[in-house]
């Protein structure tokens, strides 16, 4: 058995079993640290996550090259019909921006309402936003390249039996689970997310629009939630 075999099991394996156990002691350690008040405790989660995107992303890369996966089983190719999905995915993008400065005074009460689920993410100092870009733009990258890419070509490989339908709504249900330690709420509607990417996979061919639109959803809550604002200020002021 090749290195790159035995990686491509691990990698589903990590995926199904470890990623969500993993996300969450991560984000339990993570919201210890915060409470107890240590200034740098989110910028220490985000750059946990940076680290395990390249790992993950580079094992992605690993099995392509050692397995010698062809380059259009993974979607690493420029999706069909370049001018029309660029004009689609520029306007997608402008739009998103857009809504989420329309958020933006709403910001305060939309943390406060997530503060027992995923409060605990989101940024608030620079250096937490800093870090937080980079968490987005590696999650476009390593979850589009693990959950769609590498999990629907494993699927292919190894279930053969399942339709397309069936392998998009088993590794999105994967993708979901994933991100339980958010909540059930929210780990469903990353699963409902997960859909979405894989729909523009499939019409496109390629992974590029999926990876630049997980990016943008992500990296929006930088437009919505303004810098230095912290729930404490906030609370404060509301009252």
């Amino acid at each position: 058995m090749t290195l790159a075999l035995v990686l491509t099991h691990l990698l589903a394996a990590y995926a199904v079993l470890a990623m969500p156990w993993l996300g969450r002691i991560w984000y339990q350690k993570a919201r210890r640290r915060i409470e107890s008040g240590l200034p740098d405790a989110k910028a220490r989660l985000y750059r946990n996550l940076v680290v395990e995107q390249i790992v993950t992303a580079g094992a992605v890369l690993t099995i392509w090259r050692g397995a010698c996966v062809p380059a259009v089983s993974l979607g690493l190719i420029a999706p069909r019909w370049l001018p029309w999905s660029t004009a689609a995915l520029s306007v997608f993008v402008v739009t998103l921006a857009w809504s989420s400065f329309r958020m933006r005074p709403k910001a305060e009460k939309i943390r406060r309402r997530l503060k027992d689920s995923v409060g605990a993410l989101l940024p608030e100092s620079q250096p937490d936003r800093f870090w937080w870009g980079a968490v987005s733009v590696g999650a476009g990258i390593s979850e589009e390249l693990v959950f769609r890419g590498f999990l629907l070509y494993y699927f292919s490989v190894y279930l053969p039996q399942l339709n397309a339908l069936e392998k998009v709504l088993l590794a999105s249900l994967i993708f979901g689970f994933a991100h339980i330690y958010q909540g059930w709420k929210p780990a469903i509607g990353t699963g409902v997310l997960g859909l979405v990417f894989a729909g523009l996979y499939l019409m496109t061919g390629s992974l590029l629009v999926p990876i630049v639109i997980h990016a943008a959803v992500d990296y929006r809550v930088l437009l919505i939630f303004p810098p230095n604002v912290s729930p404490t200020t906030a609370l404060e002021s509301n009252a």
